[in-house]
């Protein structure tokens, strides 16, 4: 057999039954208007070189600190408020799990934080955080996801986060900055996540919490930057959401939320999601 020359040969890629499996960027800008409190069903590494004033995760609201690293599983409700008019500094990596758990199998385990949706994590400045613009500067450099650099600098990354998150879990929440109003909002927030499968009303909330309704819906939307009213329903659609996603049908999803009919339960997701409950559900049992 003769020998053929290799060097104008196209660079070689690996093939995944799935989507790649990240998203790198960089972003230097100011905010044009707060996104929602969201959930992706993605995990988003989000690492802020800007104060934050008001995070929200879960059911808590937090100030962060520049330098830190914010480890959003899947399905985590969260809001990174930008006020209008700043500079913002960040990097951001979303992370297919889907793809993880089909190419690694059991191996996926390794990196379950990325998926534990009730367990956010930290990494702090100065000493955790203070080499992940190398590795989020290499990421982005590759603008095809499926080579086989690109895979050796993605799991390189994972790979330090692993090591750095062993011994890390939600109390070190407590090591963020919260003001008393903060703290409040957190108590409220906590409240409605027990009750939302409850009809809920601003007169009640402020009555269980001894205060005037106008101050509560103040203070509430201060930090939160969104209405009670809107964050309720938006909280109500999230656990419509995971309802779904476990095989629940429409209707039984509608009743469990006590919504007081199906049509405005159908016509509320559709507003919110961008798609119907029946055909989302239909996306995860085809």
């Amino acid at each position: 057999m003769n020998e053929q020359t290799t060097q104008h040969e196209p660079k070689k890629q690996l093939m995944f039954p799935v989507a790649p499996p990240f998203h790198a960027t960089y972003k230097k800008e100011s905010a044009a208007y707060p996104v929602r409190p969201h959930a992706h069903n993605a995990a988003e590494l989000y690492y802020t070189l800007t104060d934050l004033p008001d995070v929200l995760l879960n059911d808590k609201v937090f100030a962060v600190p520049a330098g830190t690293l914010l480890i959003i599983p899947t399905f985590c409700v969260h809001q990174l408020y930008h006020e209008a008019g700043v500079i913002y500094e960040r990097y951001i990596l979303s992370i297919n799990t889907e793809w993880l758990d089909q190419v690694l199998c059991e191996g996926a385990a390794e990196f379950s934080f990325l998926k534990d949706s009730a367990n956010p994590l930290f990494l702090l400045p100065p000493n955790q955080t203070a080499d992940l613009a190398g590795y989020y500067d290499a990421l982005i450099t590759h603008t095809d996801r499926t080579t086989p650099d690109a895979m050796v600098d993605f799991f390189r990354f994972l790979t330090s986060l692993k090591e750095r998150t062993g011994e890390l879990s939600l109390k070190q929440k407590h090591s963020l900055p919260v003001s008393d109003s903060q703290k409040k909002v957190n108590e409220i927030l906590s409240y409605l996540q027990k009750h939302i499968y409850e009809t809920i009303t601003v007169s009640e909330l402020a009555s269980h919490f001894y205060l005037n309704p106008d101050y509560l819906a103040r203070l509430f939307k201060k930090h939160m930057h969104i209405s009670i009213g809107h964050y309720i329903t938006l909280q109500k659609i999230n656990v419509a959401e995971g309802l779904l996603r476990d095989g629940k049908s429409v209707t039984e999803v509608q009743e469990i939320l006590n919504y007081s009919s199906y049509s405005y339960f159908f016509k509320t997701f559709q507003k919110i999601t961008g798609v119907s409950p029946s055909k989302y559900r239909a996306g995860y049992f085809k």
